[in-house]
């Protein structure tokens, strides 16, 4: 499979698979539609920065890249991020919220002993998140199995003030001691 190319100050570079790293930065931008010339400078760096991370935004922003450059390079960007399959009928489509990065390492880091934050940051691209559910899927964690085996539920993350204070108060009366 080639990797797509982008020419930017007159050099084709490569455009691999984003990885989180340059995801949380092109992904929001592309839901919120942005296209003025920040939007597109920040989505053409990071970019770049998945193949060349030697390449720092200082230089950078010196090189002459004329407008029409950005403009051709946001679609090949646009589907590097991966959150669209190829050849789907909803290429032009792009998804309501960016995906939680976040908490999609921590369970990549929770389920796959041995790995760290800092390398799925680099190394993880979206065709590889939905390839590890779908395994998951098919053969879930052992963790999972017990706690669905137990009933486990997690509890809320954040109660309402009313039922916060009435676990203070469960008789309606503050006790000073």
């Amino acid at each position: 499979m080639s990797v797509p190319t982008i020419v930017v100050a007159g050099t084709q570079w490569p455009v691999p698979l984003l990885a989180p790293r340059q995801n949380r930065i092109v992904v929001p931008l592309l839901i919120e539609g942005r296209t003025d010339y920040a939007a597109l400078l920040e989505i053409v760096f990071a970019g770049l920065t998945r193949a060349h991370p030697q390449v720092s935004r200082g230089p950078f922003e010196e090189w002459p890249i004329p407008l029409y450059e950005l403009q051709n390079a946001l679609p090949v960007i646009a589907r590097q991020t991966g959150l669209l399959k190829p050849g789907s009928a909803k290429t032009h489509a792009t998804p309501s919220a960016p995906p939680d990065w976040d908490a999609i390492i921590a369970r990549f880091c929770n389920f796959l002993p041995g790995t760290t934050p800092d390398y799925w940051e680099d190394a993880l691209t979206w065709p590889r998140v939905e390839a590890m559910n779908e395994e998951w899927r098919q053969h879930p964690p052992v963790a999972v199995l017990v706690a669905g085996y137990l009933g486990y539920r997690p509890k809320p993350r954040r109660l309402e003030a009313v039922e916060e204070l009435m676990r203070f108060f469960p008789n309606g009366q503050l006790r000073l001691n």
